[in-house]
């Protein structure tokens, strides 16, 4: 552009600046907000005033239980909704909980002093097939050599006596029932163990005992 055209040259050409780019040309942050700053003219206001027309508003009618409301309302925790409801279960959840351990712990106990203390049990060790005879039946049993478990049981058909080389084992007073291990060599008995029950022994001349008294 020539340098010395006048300004009423460029008016006169139709190229003069813009007047209110003039005027703004970067905005000015403190003018008026209601002033569009691409124009020379005011923003249309927004119609109507909200708090005059939130003031202008009407009340709902009535309705049948709108006494039913409380206008000061208890403070809780009803607005945590279910972990509310949670929470305030913790109590309960933590005493059930400690009588679950408390009736585990003391079951476990007496099953354990039952296991202990309970007489022995022990299955017939001796059966015959119906209708078989027990009067008349010897209740006498001889065993002479090698290693055995053998059993004494005062029930009929059980064994009484155990005849070996060199004793006489038999059940002891109080007992019903006896269970051992024996071993006999050359006639003569070199191990004696009993397993259950109380057993007495009848020594034959120059034996040795092997039970305790």
């Amino acid at each position: 552009m020539p340098a010395d055209l006048e300004t009423g040259d460029l008016e006169s050409a139709g190229l003069a600046p813009t007047p209110h780019l003039a005027r703004e040309p970067l905005g000015d942050p403190f003018g008026d907000p209601l002033r569009d700053p691409m124009s020379d003219q005011p923003r249309v206001r927004l119609e109507g005033d909200l708090a005059a027309e939130v003031r202008g508003t009407t009340l709902p009618p009535p309705r049948e239980r709108d006494d039913e409301l409380m206008d000061n309302p208890p403070v809780g925790d009803y607005h945590l909704g279910r972990l509310g409801g949670h929470e305030q279960g913790r109590r309960m959840r933590r005493m059930f909980a400690l009588v679950a351990v408390v009736l585990a712990v003391v079951g476990v106990a007496l099953r354990v002093w039952y296991v202990r203390t309970r007489p022995p049990q022990h299955a017939s060790q001796f059966e015959l097939p119906a209708g078989s005879e027990l009067e008349g039946r010897p209740r006498v049993m001889t065993w002479t050599g090698g290693k055995a478990r053998l059993g004494l049981d005062r029930k009929p058909p059980g064994v009484l006596e155990i005849s070996l080389p060199d004793r006489t084992l038999r059940l002891a007073e109080g007992s019903d029932q006896a269970q051992f291990k024996v071993d006999v060599e050359d006639g003569k008995t070199v191990a004696l163990k009993v397993l259950f029950g109380e057993v007495v022994e009848e020594l034959a001349p120059g034996a040795r005992p092997l039970l305790s008294p």
